[in-house]
């Protein structure tokens, strides 16, 4: 989708000047000269540091407030705005004081941003050695731009190249004139610039139409380590009355927040980049395509290998209008006084992700990548897996989903496969496997678990679902050594099909333990900080009594065993499981 919202900057009075000739560059090679200073942030050097200045002070005085809430350490990534620095520039301010923890270990940022302008399909680099503003030029890490394509290391980039189709990221492509006029990743670069220095490299992509796998899969090529920052940018809704704009945007604010996939363009104009980020948070950085050692290679500047199966914490900062002028809402605490309900407004919103490394055990499993956070409020417990699925013979639906966890395996642990029996065609063999699901595969070896990867909403087919997972339970539960071809006739495959989570309403841990329903439900928590844990039904085989699964529970979110409430401060969930396992 191409829009032309030019949601630029009150004050357009600054010169502009080609940012081109901005500092003095002993670069070759093209530099992509500033194309909205004076329109979205002023032209003017001084003025725009100044600028900048006041507002990440704003944002470093709302930091005090709210950092008692958030993780320690540097956010590995972060969602800002991109709309005129007077408009969202406060809004996008807390997040880049957040970012500034990192100054000193932060050397590279991977800014992704739509295509207002230029529609493309994939995901597109240009053929910029730096992109200049009025702070001076940001080198762009070309190599890593190389690698990402599948180039040679001394491979002129051209407008109009597509990546290589062998390499995970298959979607990147060059293309100059999407990034011509763009201010989406424009108008990040003057903060990055500030918090960061001189020193530090970008590399700038726009998101055309792509799935959120394939944009996923382009963040997950430039993720790299703590010396790398991804910046999302992104506005949400566009000109509607400022009391139906909150509205809106509280409803994406909260689909970003539980990680629902997709977010619609209509939401947010970086809708693309966004489900793209939420791809990585749900699926992963471990993927059967990616080559894992292929984005730290031969870069002075990535001299930290990317984390496998990380932990991700992704918190909402603040939100505002365009109408606030410039006032923001913490997470937690109300907007401001509308001035005019009826004023079309834009709207903003800023998020921060925490990646660690994801460590200890569990009574149930933990999906790839935090599923604590992947839940959902649809009041409705059909699950989109089983719809013409239930017309199947369960013992059917037994046969090919266990059938098929089990060849996902062999064939990712190379050992010999029957070709009649693959996962290609056993999903073919299958078509209810090609409906939308959501599963968890666990492995088990005389007893005790093994592996264990799942997600709580469908957002792809099933048969993908289960095939992926079972590789991951195999290969990348971040708890296990990696199953070996020797452990293969050892294991014992379960696969769970989830139906879609409803909520549950009881305003206390008493009527929740009353309410629950032992072996049968899963059961999903969350508090008013965000935190928040889920428990698969067959956690009942271990915590029988309710009061004992919901404190377990508790505890996995990070909340206090004891923990009671009596005014619904803990919002629950509960959906249920067609578990299948081998005999």
């Amino acid at each position: 989708m191409v829009s032309f919202d030019i949601h630029q900057n009150k004050d357009v009075r600054s010169t502009t000047r080609s940012a081109a000739s901005a500092g003095n560059s002993a670069r070759q090679g093209y530099v992509r000269p500033a194309a909205v200073a004076g329109t979205f942030y002023p032209a003017d050097r001084t003025r725009l540091k100044q600028l900048i200045n006041t507002q990440l002070d704003y944002g470093r005085a709302l930091l005090k407030e709210l950092a008692p809430q958030l993780p320690a350490g540097v956010p590995k990534a972060v969602i800002v705005p991109h709309a005129g620095y007077v408009y969202s520039g406060t809004t996008a301010a807390l997040a880049y004081a957040l970012l500034e923890r990192g100054r000193g270990s932060v050397t590279r940022a991977v800014i992704v941003g739509p295509t207002h302008r230029v529609a493309v399909r994939g995901v597109a680099c240009s053929t910029a050695t730096a992109f200049a503003t009025p702070l001076g030029e940001a080198s762009v890490d070309v190599n890593a731009e190389r690698r990402a394509l599948g180039l040679a290391a001394d491979e002129p980039l051209r407008s109009g190249m597509h990546a290589h189709p062998n390499v995970p990221d298959s979607a990147l492509i060059v293309n100059d004139p999407t990034h011509a006029h763009e201010h989406a990743v424009e108008v990040q670069i003057p903060f990055l610039q500030t918090i960061f220095g001189p020193d530090l490299s970008i590399v700038p992509l726009n998101a055309g139409d792509a799935s959120p796998e394939e944009v996923g899969d382009v963040l997950r090529s430039l993720w790299g380590g703590p010396e790398t920052v991804i910046v999302i940018s992104s506005d949400l809704s566009h000109y509607h009355p400022e009391a139906y704009a909150r509205q809106l945007d509280d409803e994406t604010i909260d689909n970003i927040a539980h990680l629902r996939l997709p977010i619609h363009p209509r939401r947010a104009c970086g809708a693309y980049p966004i489900n793209g980020l939420l791809d990585v948070l749900t699926r992963g950085l471990d993927s059967a395509k990616r080559e894992t050692s292929r984005e730290t290679a031969d870069s002075s500047q990535e001299n930290t290998a990317t984390p496998t199966n990380p932990q991700f914490d992704l918190r909402l900062l603040c939100r505002s209008t365009s109408g606030d002028d410039g006032v923001v809402a913490l997470a937690g605490k109300p907007r401001p006084a509308m001035d005019d309900p009826d004023e079309p407004v834009v709207g903003y919103a800023s998020f921060a992700v925490w990646q660690s490394e994801a460590t200890g055990n569990s009574t149930e499993s933990a999906s790839r990548t935090h599923v604590d956070n992947h839940v959902s409020n649809d009041s409705k417990q059909d699950s989109a897996s089983r719809t013409s699925a239930e017309q199947v013979d369960e013992a059917n639906r037994r046969t090919a989903l266990l059938s098929l966890a089990r060849a996902a395996i062999r064939q990712h642990l190379g050992l010999e496969n029957d070709p009649s029996n693959s996962p290609e065609v056993i999903i073919s063999s299958n078509p209810w496997l090609d409906e939308p699901g959501a599963s968890f595969v666990t492995l088990t070896e005389h007893g005790q678990l093994r592996g264990c990867i799942g997600t709580l909403e469908a957002y792809r087919a099933l048969g993908k679902d289960v095939a992926d997972h079972a590789v991951d339970a195999a290969a990348h539960d971040p708890r296990f050594f990696p199953v070996s071809k020797d452990e293969y006739p050892l294991l014992h495959v379960e696969v769970s099909v989830l139906g879609k989570p409803s909520p549950l309403p009881v305003q206390s841990r008493t009527e929740l333990e009353q309410t629950l329903r032992p072996g049968i439900d899963g059961l999903i928590l969350t508090d008013r900080h965000g935190r928040r844990a889920t428990f698969l039904p067959q956690v009942w085989e271990q915590l029988q009594v309710p009061h004992d699964f919901v404190s377990h529970l508790l505890a996995k979110a990070g909340i206090a065993p004891s923990y009671d409430w009596h005014d619904g401060e803990i919002t629950c969930e509960r959906y249920e499981v067609s578990a299948y396992a081998e005999h």
